[in-house]
């Protein structure tokens, strides 16, 4: 009898137990401090804030949420058995953790000189037969040279590459408050895909779609936003995008800041560029970077390339983009503190402000 009743009890203790273990209990993966996600710990997580918009309610309050129709990028498709492999070789981030647990990254191709050609946001997609195939965004200047410096390194790989922007457009849906919570409700038509930037997650959802009404709908909003509220809003943050702010074989990738926007990753092989920014990167120095700016007035007449330059007339630095009063400048780190002023078209000299961002390491 006594031996029963310690048997009743322990059962009953074990009930209470299970009753507290959490029913979501997912696989969350840990992070190399340099590298995109590897070997996973079990761990309880709440669920992603970030649904898939393809199931994105219709219901969120329409003041939160902006979306912005991104004119500026294009996008081509790859898909086939050996589409991974291949843009290992290419790109300076580990393409091999794209899927459903990481749908999207931040990517750069480099030329040989280890320079950068074309900054890239991938995103992992299926078709209708749920075949899975990569979506790769990049400025729409520069589309038509990525393609053919893609099919060049291709060879008998494959693969199969097109450009689809004409049929795939971009958005960018930014959250104007705390709250970037969106619930999942309904399917929406037309979402190839949705993710948060793999930049920086803060920084809103990119969203591919073949039309905005979906889009639109998702977020609760009845109209999009203009595309210039958008790279205002990326300079505020101090993240570079394009030709004009990373023009192409004349800028670094440590230098625009890849490392701290999750661009590179140090532990997956060799691709092309490698060899180069894996010395920089372990040698630590690092002497100039690309730095938001504030101007004095909103300039007129400045373009990318001027001369950022002290009050003694010395360069510190190259203005790259700008939307208004906010731009980006790469310039020397133990200078950036200084007064400076940027040179018009006019030859006035307009005072401008560096700001370190609040996401660089603090070591930096």
């Amino acid at each position: 009898m006594r031996h029963l009743l310690s048997q009743l009890r322990s059962l009953q203790g074990f009930s209470q137990r299970s009753a507290t273990i959490p029913s979501e209990t997912l696989y969350k993966y840990k992070h190399c401090k340099h590298c995109q996600l590897h070997q996973p710990a079990l761990k309880t997580v709440s669920h992603n804030p970030y649904q898939s918009l393809r199931h994105c309610s219709s219901n969120i309050r329409e003041s939160n949420w902006s979306v912005h129709s991104l004119e500026s990028r294009g996008v081509v498709r790859l898909k086939g058995t050996d589409t991974v492999p291949f843009l290992q070789g290419l790109v300076t981030n580990d393409v091999a953790v794209v899927g459903d647990k990481t749908p999207s990254l931040y990517t750069l191709m480099l030329n040989v000189q280890g320079r950068v050609l074309y900054d890239l946001l991938m995103f992992h997609a299926t078709d209708v037969t749920g075949k899975s195939f990569l979506l790769l965004e990049c400025d729409t200047n520069v589309t038509e040279d990525l393609l053919k410096l893609i099919k060049r390194y291709k060879i008998r790989k494959k693969v199969d590459i097109a450009d689809v922007t004409d049929s795939c457009k971009v958005f960018a849906a930014l959250c104007k408050g705390d709250d970037q919570k969106i619930s999942v409700d309904k399917q929406l038509p037309g979402i190839l895909s949705a993710a948060p930037d793999p930049r920086m997650n803060s920084f809103g959802l990119r969203i591919i779609a073949s039309n905005s009404g979906s889009v639109l709908k998702g977020f609760g909003v009845k109209e999009e936003t203009p595309e210039e509220d958008y790279h205002r809003e990326r300079y505020q943050i101090g993240i570079g995008e394009g030709v004009v702010d990373l023009p192409p074989g004349n800028c670094f990738p440590l230098e625009s800041n890849a490392v701290y926007l999750n661009g590179v990753c140090f532990h997956k092989g060799c691709y092309v560029g490698q060899e180069l920014t894996a010395r920089t990167f372990h040698t630590g120095v690092t002497r100039k970077r690309l730095m938001p700016l504030l101007f004095d007035d909103e300039p007129q007449n400045i373009i990318a390339g001027s001369n950022i330059v002290t009050e003694t007339g010395k360069s510190v630095g190259k203005m790259r983009g700008h939307i208004g009063k906010y731009g980006l400048g790469l310039l020397r780190i133990a200078e950036a503190s200084k007064n400076l002023s940027v040179k018009t078209e006019t030859e006035e000299n307009l005072g401008v402000k560096a700001t370190t961002p609040d996401w660089w390491p603090k070591e930096s």
